[in-house]
């Protein structure tokens, strides 16, 4: 890692490419490369550490041609590293010429100053997001790169690399995976399907190539447009099964194979190669191989409905001080009038909740003629005392000051009329599906997501859709579609996910029978267990 301080890599969003990984992304750039006739070279490294892309490309360059002349030019902010970097690369290739700038290479790429070509730009930039740069560095970044909505300097990084190649230039990227998938990078996904000739995908998802919390993959693409069916895509995921196609010492000796490899530490990974798979812009990329495409286009083809058909998904509410507004609340202590009952992911379960006793949130806003309204706290003498106890953080919060909001208010309370209706409730994160019905009108957490159920939306929609929703039918769906797992098999359960998440048609005899099995749960939840695997078998038949 480029640093040990774990406080200044996430300040900083620099990490160290390690070996094997700078020499796989290395190769598949020059694969794609032709050298013929070249009597000079010039790479681009826009944030160049200690240098270990540049080392690995020089290394596959020199292994196929000597009599050439290379000029290396870097950019790097930390001023006690660039000596190292160019000592390094003077020992290890001493004939070449080096040009490192101490320079911000997003201000260099936005300004005014002359941009010269280059035959490779490589690079593995910071993974800085909006909220650690500032809201002004973010709106510069953004307006520099024509990125809009939540900006990761990543994003610019890729955006700006086409400025800078040359007509037959290769860039090769390792970036955090999440712009494949998250609606933030729908702005980056455009840019590079549409600006750049994508050539070569690799999606290392929960490898663990870093000591960071980074899930990497790393992107070939030269200047041109992308014809949306030439682009290859591997995906390579940690897997339970038990199975074992082939042994390695590490994933890169086999990552042109396909199937179940154990690497020497013991964990196996599920290497799959394909194709990417772009419907457009705003649709995440994935995975897609031909058996998977047509699985996916015939659930499609029986699809009736959506989730977003049948409700407006909601994120639970955010306190940003929860040890103030969330607790247990000890029936013994003198309970605060305001509080309400909370649901968060301890109560989360497979259609009917795991655990039914709740916590409590301190609830600071009501409605008042049809609009949401901050409670007069001074009303209520025991909540007020309460959060008077706590006003030094409470009022402390700048971004309550700036928005001449009170000091005692919950940052995102939602709609306050809205928890008496009827929601669906489910996790965000989780190794497996958690949706549930709920009719409590209890508050959700910020760990959690809601369904605002539409009224005209019939009862037994919404059991069909907890079928399907809880089955190992979505986990599949899921996994095809948008494959965005994190560390330790856990799934991201976002709006854009399940808003797209297929509801069949509820008048089919098996969605009837599903329907049936829904309802038995959730009237006897002690039979959920023995029950949840024949509605797995009939959900699977559904689509069949």
């Amino acid at each position: 890692m480029r640093y040990s301080n774990a406080t200044k890599i996430k300040t900083n969003g620099i990490v160290y490419t390690p070996e094997e990984l700078a020499e796989y992304l290395a190769s598949s750039m020059y694969e794609y490369f032709s050298i013929e006739d070249k009597k000079e070279l010039r790479i681009l490294d826009p944030a160049i550490g200690d240098g270990e892309l540049v080392i690995a490309l020089l290394n596959v360059i020199r292994r196929n041609t000597v009599n050439i002349d290379i000029m290396v030019v870097g950019f790097e902010t930390d001023v006690n590293v660039i000596p190292k970097t160019i000592g390094r690369l003077s020992q290890e290739y001493p004939n070449i010429h080096i040009n490192i700038h101490k320079e911000d290479f997003l201000a260099f790429a936005g300004g005014e100053a002359q941009k010269y070509e280059f035959d490779f730009v490589i690079a593995n930039p910071p993974y800085i997001r909006t909220q650690v740069l500032g809201a002004d560095k973010a709106q510069l970044i953004a307006k520099q790169a024509g990125l809009s909505g939540r900006v990761d300097a990543y994003y610019a990084f890729l955006v700006a690399a086409d400025q800078f190649l040359k007509p037959d230039g290769i860039a090769g990227f390792i970036t955090s995976n999440k712009f494949m998938s998250v609606k933030s990078g729908m702005k980056v996904r455009e840019y590079l399907f549409s600006k750049t000739k994508l050539l070569q995908i690799t999606d290392f998802g929960d490898t663990k190539l870093f000591d960071a919390s980074v899930l990497p993959c790393t992107l070939t693409f030269k200047r041109g447009k992308s014809d949306g069916e030439n682009i290859g895509f591997t995906s390579i995921y940690e897997t339970t099964e038990c199975r074992a196609d082939f042994m390695a010492d590490t994933i890169f000796n086999v990552i042109e194979k396909e199937g179940v490899v154990e690497i020497n530490d013991g964990r196996r990974f599920k290497i799959r190669q394909g194709k990417l798979e772009v419907k457009n812009e705003s649709t995440p990329w994935h995975l897609a191989s031909e058996d998977q495409k047509s699985w996916l286009d015939y659930v499609d083809s029986i699809t009736w409905k959506r989730f977003s058909d049948i409700g407006k998904i909601r994120v639970g509410i955010k306190t940003t001080a929860d040890n103030v507004f969330i607790g247990t609340w000890d029936d013994t202590e003198e309970q605060p009038e305001l509080l309400m009952p909370l649901i968060t992911h301890r109560n989360a379960g497979q259609i009917v909740p795991r655990n039914s006793s709740f916590w409590k949130v301190l609830y600071t806003h009501t409605m008042q003629s049809g609009k949401r309204k901050v409670y007069d706290i001074e009303e209520y003498p025991i909540s007020y005392q309460y959060l008077e106890n706590h006003r030094e953080q409470l009022a402390g919060r700048q971004y309550i000051q700036k928005a001449n909001r009170r000091w005692y208010e919950i940052w995102v309370p939602q709609n306050p009329a809205a928890w008496k209706s009827r929601k669906i409730v489910f996790r965000d994160i989780s190794e497996k599906p958690e949706f549930w019905i709920d009719d409590s009108g209890a508050v959700v957490n910020g760990d959690c997501y809601w369904i605002e159920v539409g009224e005209d939306i019939p009862s037994d929609v919404l059991y069909l859709a907890l079928a399907i929703a809880n089955s190992s039918f979505i986990e599949k769906y899921y996994d095809y579609k948008f494959n965005n797992k994190l560390y330790s098999g856990k799934r991201r359960f976002m709006t854009q996910y399940v808003n797209d998440f297929p509801i069949p048609d509820v008048t089919l005899p098996k969605a009837r029978q599903a329907i049936d099995l829904v309802k038995s749960i959730i009237a006897d939840p002690k039979i959920a267990a023995m029950q949840k695997a024949e509605l797995d078998n009939v959900v699977d038949e559904i689509f069949a």
